[in-house]
Parts: structure tokens; C-alpha cells; sequence
């Protein structure tokens, strides 16, 4: 039962730092929104960063500036724990159904709905999800949160034992055609180099080693860290790993061939990260087809035209901004919010 029609210009799907972003670039313009967001909060992943690179700066106090930006506003309206059931365009206006019951009549629509991330338990070879000791990066960012916290050492997760030797395994769930995401996550290798320079500043007698496929470290300023996690003492060997196996002491045994150097290699550690890649958001194809949009072959939504219309679908008056489109920086994605504002006021000004 529907409770009420509400009319607004712009609806966007996506409640993270790109929507966000989106929100308040429209807000400067004039233009009102409504922000959807699946989850109880807002903020997106980025909420759960403890520092973000490559300048180490807070993920949590950069989402709360954001919020606080959009909770000062009177054109932004914000709906949590709801999500899109139908979409119809009549007359140039679409009429959106949303889960708490309400119709939503908005001249455009901008999703931003981010992306999802790889559940390491599918390359079972590494034993997260078994093994206590072996952790995905998010969980790794907790680890390190807690630390920063309480202003000790790094814990593993089994004992309580200070984390002295760290290995992190970079690819997980990325450029693997036998897991069906063949493409690089783009910023995998640089998050997790941003984790082994938070381990290696609190304790510089650590040991942290990087398993890598190849190091991309792309946009401004990451190749330095890159060359800073080095200086440090951080160790880079090729390689991919074959297989992570727990020791009676709860210790991890990987086992890996050094493609640099012909041959394979193993060490013992103390903890083990695995650097998951990044999907497209699990509702995608859902959303695709209520909105009558499309993907390409790798999952993500498809621009109108890559060179020439950045935002653009093949829907009039809807529109793509962020990582839905191919995984970027956080700073690409609040740079997407913003651009994707313009194109969007100039489109209602077209409409009028």
C-alpha cells in the first residue's frame, strides 16, 4: 500500500560518498534530492576506513563531514534501510516505488550504488574463514583501528599475540578468469600498501611481506607511498601463492613460487591479510532492469558514451556517478558526485 506520492527533482540511489557528494554539489546548485540508501546508515564502505591513502587521513571523519553537509541542508532528504522496487517514466518524470512505501516522482535519477567486495572464503587455498589468523583487508583495517585505539601493538585475531610477522597476499578475487572477475581492482595494491606503513610506523622491528601478481599503483601521490613503504622495510616478493595452512600454534605456513626468480618460497607468520578485490554492487542487475539500463561483460554499468557522455545512459534523465562504472580512489568517486551534479542540473534545465 503506498502511503503518499512525493515530488522532488532528483533521486539518488546510493547513500555513499559518491551520492553524498552528489547531494551537496546539487544542494550548492538549487536542485532538491532524495538520497536511498539499502543500508541503516549512510556513508558507504568508506565509513569503516580507519585512514584512507595516500595521505592517511580518516575515512569515518571524512564521511562524517559529508553527513554532517547533508544533514544542514533543507534540499537534501535522506531514507535509509529502503531500496528501489520499480521505476516508470511518464512524461518525462519517473515515478519510483521505494520499499517504506512511498512513490517518489523525480525528474532524474543518479545511482551511485558503489560496489561489493570479493568473500575471500571462494579461493579456499587461503583458509579464510577456517583459519582465525587469516583475515581479509577490511578486517585488517578493524585490527588496525583497534590499535590505534588502545595505542599498542597489532593483535592477531586467535590469541591475542602481538603481530610481529605479517604477510599480506595482494589479488585476491581480482584478475582471475577461473573466479570470473578478470579485471584489476585498481586500488587493492595501494590500500594494502597503506596497511603494512600503518604496521611498520608502530613497529618498526615488524616484518611485513607483500605476495603480488604485479604492483599498480595508480593517481597521484601512491607510487611515493609505494617507494615510502619500502623505505620502511616492507618486502615485495612476485609471486602467487599456492596455498596458507595453520600450524598447531595457530602460526600460517604460506607456501608461494617467486616468479622473479624461478622458485618456490615459504615462510611462517604471525597473521595473514588478503587483499580482496572489488564486484559490482550485488543489486546491480536488479536495478539494471527496473531502470532499463545496461552492464558490460564484467558486471559494471555501461556509460552511453566513455569519451563523450561521462554520466549518461541510454535512459534519458538517468545517470551514473562512482565505482558502479569501474572501481576508482575515493577521490575519483567524491570527484564523480560533484561532476555528475552539473551534467544533471544542465539536463533539468534542458526539460524545462
Amino acid at each position: 500500500m503506498i502511503k503518499k506520492a512525493i515530488n522532488s527533482k532528483v533521486m539518488i540511489i546510493g547513500g555513499g560518498v559518491t551520492g553524498l557528494s552528489a547531494a551537496i554539489s546539487l544542494d550548492a546548485l538549487g536542485i532538491d534530492s532524495i538520497i536511498i540508501e539499502k543500508n541503516s546508515s549512510l556513508g558507504g564502505k568508506v565509513k569503516d576506513y580507519s585512514k584512507i591513502f595516500p595521505d592517511f587521513r580518516s575515512g569515518k571523519t571524512l564521511v562524517r563531514e559529508l553527513i554532517d553537509k547533508v544533514e544542514q541542508s533543507s534540499r537534501i532528504r535522506t531514507i535509509v534501510s529502503a531500496s528501489v522496487t520499480s521505476a516508470e517514466r511518464i512524461d518525462g518524470t519517473y515515478s519510483v516505488q521505494v520499499s517504506d512505501n512511498n512513490r517518489y516522482n523525480v525528474k532524474a535519477i543518479i545511482l551511485t550504488c558503489g560496489f561489493e567486495v570479493f568473500d575471500a572464503r571462494l579461493q579456499d587455498e587461503y583458509g579464510y574463514g577456517v583459519y582465525p589468523n587469516v583475515v581479509s583487508s577490511l578486517d585488517l583495517e578493524a585490527l588496525l583501528e583497534a590499535q590505534e585505539k588502545k595505542g599498542g601493538m597489532l593483535l592477531r585475531p586467535s590469541d591475542g599475540k602481538p603481530v610481529n610477522r605479517m604477510a599480506i597476499i595482494f589479488c585476491v578475487g581480482s584478475r582471475s578468469k577461473r573466479l570470473g572477475n578478470p579485471y584489476c581492482s585498481r586500488i587493492c595494491c595501494s590500500y594494502s600498501t597503506k596497511q603494512a606503513i600503518e604496521i611498520m610506523e608502530k613497529n618498526p622491528d615488524a616484518s611485513v611481506t607483500c605476495f603480488y601478481m604485479d604492483i599498480r599503483t595508480y593517481d597521484r601521490g601512491f607510487e611515493e607511498m609505494y617507494q615510502y613503504a619500502q623505505e620502511l622495510g616492507v618486502k615485495y616478493i612476485r609471486g602467487r601463492v599456492s596455498e596458507c595452512s595453520a600450524l598447531p600454534d595457530g602460526d600460517i605456513q604460506v607456501r608461494a613460487e617467486n616468479t622473479l626468480l624461478g622458485r618456490p618460497v615459504q615462510g611462517i607468520f604471525d597473521l595473514i591479510s588478503l587483499s580482496v578485490g572489488m564486484m559490482p554492487c550485488a543489486d546491480a542487475e536488479d536495478l539494471a532492469g527496473l531502470l532499463g539500463i545496461e552492464r558490460s561483460d564484467d558486471g559494471f554499468f555501461t556509460k552511453k558514451d566513455k569519451y563523450f557522455s561521462q554520466h549518461d545512459t541510454v535512459q534519458e534523465g538517468i545517470f551514473l556517478a562512482g565505482s558502479l562504472t569501474g572501481l576508482k580512489p575515493i577521490k575519483d568517486c567524491l570527484l564523480e558526485g560533484n561532476s555528475v551534479s552539473g551534467r544533471v542540473a544542465a539536463y533539468l534545465n534542458e526539460c524545462k
